[in-house]
């Protein structure tokens, strides 16, 4: 399994950017997160956050890898966090499309099925909003890039309301990341996952000996 990781993020935050990417690498990740920075155009700073989430998204459509993880910059992940997603099932028998989008942080929001076995649920991809930790396919970024401007809201609700046009919204239970106690950029409210527990540890099958390449 070959995953990316793209990091947003902006010069101002970056106390906060450098301590999430020394998390991550605590973890274990096998390779080094590509950034993208705020270009800093414009005074507003939602705007500049739209603006910067659609370059995050059409820099996932351009890669390579089989997998992309997106991450805002003030993320906590759990002990065992790249054990834990390399054994997702859901990971492991993606559709011949290619489509696929989940969350790895799960805030509580009302969802269609629960799989417990399989350690998923499906949201409704018009109550989910959040970005903190997201997995996609490069051909699903590239489906949110090309009807980006079909529907309304900010970029955490826009992604899985198109992606939810080609395939379910996964959300990973429990939750493999939470929100650092980071203040916002532009002042939204303070929030945590609902079922996040540092040393969770999903229990052992033989795929779990699979490498998560970089």
């Amino acid at each position: 399994m070959n995953c990316a990781v793209l990091v947003m993020s902006c010069a101002e935050r970056r106390t906060a950017l450098d301590a999430t990417l020394t998390r991550l690498a605590q973890t274990g990740w096998p390779s080094t997160p590509e950034v993208v920075l705020d270009d800093e155009l414009g005074e507003r700073r939602i705007d500049r956050i739209h603006r910067t989430w659609r370059r995050v998204i059409r820099r996932a459509a351009a890669m390579t890898s089989e997998l992309v993880l997106l991450l805002e910059d003030d993320i906590v992940f759990g002990r065992f966090f790249v054990e834990n997603l390399r054994s997702w099932e859901p990971l492991w028998r993606l559709p011949p499309s290619r489509a696929f989008y989940a969350s790895l942080y799960n805030a509580g929001r009302p969802f269609i099925r629960r799989q417990a076995a399989d350690r998923y649920l499906i949201a409704d991809p018009r109550s989910v909003w959040g970005a903190q930790a997201i997995v996609l396919t490069p051909a699903t970024a590239c489906f949110i890039d090309t009807h980006w401007e079909e529907v309304d809201g900010n970029p955490d609700q826009r992604m899985p309301l198109i992606a939810g046009r080609v395939t379910p919204i996964y959300f990973h239970v429990p939750s493999l990341v939470d929100h650092a106690p980071e203040p916002t950029t532009w002042g939204g409210m303070e929030h945590s996952a609902l079922d996040f527990d540092m040393e969770w540890r999903a229990a052992a099958t033989p795929r779990r000996a699979q490498p998560l390449a970089g």
